[in-house]
């Protein structure tokens, strides 16, 4: 079976690609645009040639975004490529019961959106955790198409990264959260397509499901406390909050979405309205590990030969679907490459953020006894997010040296450093008088990472 790419694919995958560097050159220059259009038309739009001159616009929009590009950007930062190939993994070896995540978004989301948000809104705070997964998010598809489809790891890392880096320096947030809306919708429909393809070649969704149960795919809810079950209501409900409350109570790049917001009540919404799309979007990807299980019934890919890791699951199934199919598998790549740029981008911006915001600033006020210009801190915001982009592709080079599942490693690298995070941030929230005291949590933090 013919698994290269058709040059079709390829030109998919590049006029995306292309989509966001557009995206970005416009918000870099979006000012001068509007100012031209202006003059042409008349009207005056002075006002917003001058907002690319502070950091503010860079990193929070002039607190101005509105409630659908954000929720857009929440989502498709949370759905990356590490969970997209993940979750299906999970479902094809495991089983379905990792839907039992439905009842942690039902708790996280919530609490997220009324107990933590409200107080973050007026704050900005770091996640030291975050550099190292936007470099696994980057890592994962390229690994992925490399063993199946022959694709080199070194040419997807640099070409995508440095698309990433591109557009996100010279956007800033805004060219992040819109590409973001265009990235969730290929991510969407390429999911669709190959879930509904998928069940059609596999027999239709009665044989699916019966597959599915005849093979104990589709397991009932396991209430044991057995720590070494691999997934019960406990772990997963449970401990599924917790992590899914890290991500959005207690990172930097979810809270720098909620900061660009309008108002406080956009940013609830933008987090509530996650439940239902998070729940139907985790069905999907269950379903997508279900649909490849029926569709290779009595072939273990692996021991055949056929993969080498279970990551590559979907990829391998969707090159097997749309053999000889153009365009489709182009698709399929944008897909599983938008869910990591999402993440990427995302990453890449608030990590410049808060280097400059936490790091740089303070240090020089500490020793110049002065505050950074305007305009330095604007140079300093375009140069951090290039180089911290590049740093990510280069540590994405580091990734093959694990060993285990890339969701297995990511939901570890959460829970090792959001959990500790969040309780520091809960500390601060509940007991206002160690708020400037709470260094001494720190090694606990690190000791945490190590």
């Amino acid at each position: 079976m013919d698994f290269s790419l058709h040059w079709s694919d390829y030109a998919v995958f590049v006029f995306w690609l292309a989509i966001y560097s557009v995206i970005g050159i416009y918000h870099r220059f979006r000012g001068r645009i509007v100012l031209l259009l202006g003059r042409l038309f008349r009207t005056n739009q002075t006002q917003m040639n001058e907002e690319k001159e502070n950091t503010e616009t860079i990193f929070l929009g002039n607190r101005q975004l509105s409630l659908i590009p954000v929720f857009c950007s929440v989502m498709a930062s949370f759905l990356s490529a590490v969970s997209l190939l993940g979750t299906t993994a999970e479902a094809y070896l495991s089983g379905m019961q990792f839907y039992m995540m439905i009842a942690a978004f039902s708790i996280a989301f919530p609490l997220a959106s009324e107990v933590y948000m409200p107080v973050y809104y007026k704050l900005r705070l770091a996640s030291a955790h975050e550099w190292v997964y936007i470099s696994l998010a980057l890592y994962a598809p390229s690994l992925a198409f490399s063993q199946v489809v022959g694709l080199p790891i070194w040419l997807s890392l640099i070409s995508t990264g440095l698309v990433t880096t591109f557009y996100t320096a010279l956007g800033g947030i805004r060219a992040v959260v819109w590409t973001d809306v265009f990235q969730l919708l290929i991510l969407i429909a390429g999911m669709c397509v190959v879930v509904t393809f998928g069940i059609i070649k596999a027999g239709g969704p009665q044989r699916v499901w019966t597959i599915a149960l005849e093979n104990k795919r589709l397991q009932s809810f396991s209430f044991s406390p057995d720590p070494f079950l691999r997934h019960s209501v406990w772990s997963l409900a449970i401990g599924g909050a917790s992590l899914v409350l890290c991500t959005f109570g207690a990172n930097q790049t979810l809270v720098q979405r909620y900061l660009s917001c309008r108002n406080l009540q956009t940013a609830r919404r933008a987090i509530l309205l996650n439940i239902p799309t998070n729940v139907i979007f985790l069905l999907v990807q269950l379903t997508a590990g279900l649909v490849a299980f029926a569709y290779f019934e009595g072939c273990d890919l692996i021991k055949s030969g056929l993969i080498k890791k279970t990551d590559q699951i979907l990829p391998y199934v969707v090159m097997v679907l749309f053999n000889g199919v153009p365009v489709v598998r182009g698709l399929f790549l944008s897909t599983i490459f938008a869910a990591a740029l999402s993440t990427v981008s995302s990453g890449v911006n608030s990590l410049a953020n808060v280097v400059l915001e936490d790091i740089i600033r303070p240090f020089h006020v500490i020793l110049r006894q002065k505050d950074l210009s305007a305009k330095y801190m604007t140079i300093m915001a375009f140069v951090l997010s290039a180089l911290i982009g590049l740093s990510t592709v280069g540590m994405a080079f580091l990734i093959p040296f694990m060993s285990s599942r890339i969701l297995q490693f990511s939901y570890s690298l959460f829970g090792a450093t959001g959990g500790p995070l969040l309780a520091v941030f809960t500390l601060g929230m509940i007991v206002p008088c160690v708020n400037n005291k709470v260094r001494f949590l720190m090694p606990g933090l690190t000791s945490s990472l190590i």
